[in-house]
């Protein structure tokens, strides 16, 4: 089987998965994975296998397409040159889809609104009932480092001071530490880390930017982008996409 490229007199997803199914030695899906955003991309509780809702993903698109799944764990930074220079086929790796990615890349249809929202101290929230409040604040706001909220922040967070953080499992300890009064980050991150520790941290239900999360794949590798996004098709139809996000984002706004 040739690696997704793009054939043209029969629908091309029926040729795909024909080709996967016939073939004797099917190629995997090689799917490139930064374990670095839990519950989205993470590693199993022993550490030694990727785990997560991409990861879910990942084994169902690869099933749809009736090919080996291969998971290529990243650093984050080496995720797009991975894509570009053929060692992955395609990126599942929590990405907010921004300009300058899509610039690069070619996106798959977002599988989940994944906003902006701000976090404060327990029992704090309700200083913040809007978006307004939160922007005008003359606050300390931490904000993971090279991510899309400290952006945010710097651009619209006028009367802020954005204090970098390099890992969000140090959120909590820098919230109570009173390093900073406000955190900004993605919606499913929040979650998560509201979940982990509901005595320090208290999710802010407003959204302050919005954004979507999808796959990458490389720009002319238009075969998997159609696939990937019938795959897509089915399981939003079928409810086994919303089955998926229940089970890692079970506090996620319906």
């Amino acid at each position: 089987m040739k690696r997704f490229r793009p054939l043209a007199a029969l629908p091309l997803l029926a040729l795909l998965l024909a080709s996967c199914a016939t073939s004797p030695a099917p190629l995997p899906l090689r799917v490139g994975f930064t374990p670095n955003y839990p519950p989205l991309c993470m590693l199993d509780p022993d550490g030694t296998r990727p785990d997560g809702l991409e990861c879910d993903l990942a084994t169902a698109l690869a099933a749809e397409l009736r090919c080996p799944l291969e998971i290529v764990p990243l650093e984050w930074d080496d995720l797009f040159p991975a894509l570009f220079d053929g060692r992955v086929d395609i990126l599942m790796s929590g990405l907010t889809v921004t300009p300058g990615r899509a610039a690069r890349v070619a996106f798959c249809d977002p599988y989940l609104q994944n906003p902006l929202v701000a976090a404060t101290r327990a029992g704090e929230a309700a200083a913040y009932a809007s978006a307004a409040d939160i922007l005008t604040a003359p606050a300390s706001i931490g904000v993971l480092r090279r991510t899309s909220a400290e952006t945010f922040v710097r651009r619209h967070c006028a009367r802020a001071r954005a204090v970098p953080v390099a890992l969000r499992r140090d959120v909590a300890q820098n919230l109570a530490a009173n390093r900073f009064s406000l955190y900004v980050d993605d919606l499913a991150a929040v979650l998560d880390l509201a979940a982990a520790n509901p005595e320090i941290l208290e999710v802010i239900p407003v959204p302050l930017h919005p954004q979507d999360l999808a796959w990458a794949v490389r720009p002319d590798n238009a075969d998997l982008l159609l696939a990937a996004n019938a795959a897509l098709a089915r399981w939003r139809a079928s409810g086994r996409l919303d089955a998926l996000l229940d089970r890692w984002l079970p506090a996620r706004p319906k």
